[in-house]
């Protein structure tokens, strides 16, 4: 049991390792990510474990960044309320756009947290209520969204549930705006 732990936080520390150094690589161009996309793979994956993720989607919003990384964070914000959900409970993911951002409701159903570990505990490292995982999930997804200039909220109630709402700011392909503008003359 004690190699099998150590192995495991050995492989944690590889992973975190490579998301630090993932971050400290020259960004480059920023891309469109279809947020559209990354729910309906979320929901097959959720599927393809037994889970249904329910789905509200608004075709059509993009956010900028790095695919992966974006849908490491939704992806990361689904699986905590399917873990905070018992099987026959309900996760529901929303898409659409507010403004200028697009947003993303994770809903659950599930055991729901504190006022207390909301605001003191969430979005550090190394904090977790889980048996296993490091507690590095909530805090690189609140780093990534801040540096893409977005924002992460939480709504819970202990035994009745959890709403986070991730707001990003909204990918407008540069592409379109001179034909718009030849089209208008």
């Amino acid at each position: 049991d004690m190699l099998d732990t150590v192995e495991n936080s050995l492989e944690k520390m590889r992973q975190l390792m490579l998301q630090l150094r993932e971050g400290d690589k020259p960004h480059g161009v920023t891309s469109g990510v279809d947020l559209e996309q990354i729910a309906r793979r979320l929901a097959a994956a959720a599927h393809s474990k037994g889970r249904e993720l329910q789905l509200q989607l608004q075709p059509g919003v993009s956010t900028r960044g790095h695919a992966e990384r974006v849908e490491r964070v939704v992806g990361h914000l689904v699986q905590n309320a399917f873990d905070a959900t018992p099987a026959d409970g309900r996760v529901c993911l929303t898409l659409d756009a507010q403004g200028s951002q697009a947003r993303i409701l994770v809903e659950d159903n599930g055991c729901g947290m504190s006022p207390e570990f909301i605001q003191n505990r969430l979005f550090k490292p190394f904090q977790t209520t889980k048996a296993s995982g490091m507690g590095i999930g909530a805090h690189e997804s609140y780093q990534y969204v801040q540096e893409l200039g977005g924002k992460i909220s939480v709504q819970s109630e202990l035994n009745r549930g959890t709403t986070v709402t991730l707001m990003l700011p909204l990918f407008h392909a540069q592409a379109d705006a001179p034909l718009a503008a030849l089209e208008g003359r």
